[in-house]
């Protein structure tokens, strides 16, 4: 994985410096067949992960760049708890690493040029844990362990989202290239309100 900064830079600024986006809030519920909570635990606290839409062809992912991030930030108590939309495929894109979990500023990591990363499909109407995954910074690489601990993650459900409470559900993903290009100019939007 390389180094991309771009990408994380102007998302920061399209959000005003925001730490995280996308996160649950902890009264929400499920009531729309529309969409589906995930669970995805990340350890360690520092490192904030990009989950991305796009589609999934021939084995590849293709992140599509007009789409705003599903979820960017760093586990609570060791996880990340959001909605997505039913019948779309999405992706982790980016990875930074960074020196505390108020920092905007770090390292990023993307899966390019033929790495791998998580992809999966949101059905609809559910309550899902994808799984826990463990970064570990090696030098100029990134190194990634996925792991389940789903008992953990209904627990940590259970407790901080009571109106979710019982309905944690395991589910799977499959670890795919993507079209992500290291050397490439990213472009993204930047949606503005009308004056």
């Amino acid at each position: 994985m390389k180094r991309t900064t771009i990408l994380i830079t102007l998302l920061m600024l399209a959000t005003s410096a925001c730490t995280s986006i996308g996160r649950l809030e902890k009264d929400a519920s499920l009531n729309s067949q529309n969409e589906s909570v995930i669970v995805l635990g990340v350890s360690p606290a520092n490192y904030r992960v990009s989950i991305f839409p796009g589609t999934r062809e021939a084995g590849v992912f293709h992140q599509n760049i007009l789409r705003p991030a599903v979820v960017y930030g760093a586990a609570e108590d060791g996880f990340i708890v959001t909605k997505a939309t039913a019948n779309e495929t999405l992706a982790i894109t980016n990875i930074r690493l960074i020196a505390n979990k108020d920092s905007i500023y770090g390292t990023d990591f993307a899966p390019c040029d033929g790495k791998m990363t998580m992809v999966f499909d949101v059905p609809a109407g559910k309550v899902l844990y994808l799984g826990s995954i463990e970064y570990e910074f090696a030098g100029k690489s990134l190194l990634i362990k996925y792991g389940q601990d789903i008992d953990t993650a209904r627990k940590y459900l259970d407790a901080n989202y009571p109106k979710l409470s019982g309905r944690l559900e395991p589910w799977s993903f499959e670890i795919l290239p993507t079209t992500i290009k290291c050397t490439s100019t990213i472009t993204v939007p930047v949606y503005l309100p009308r004056r």
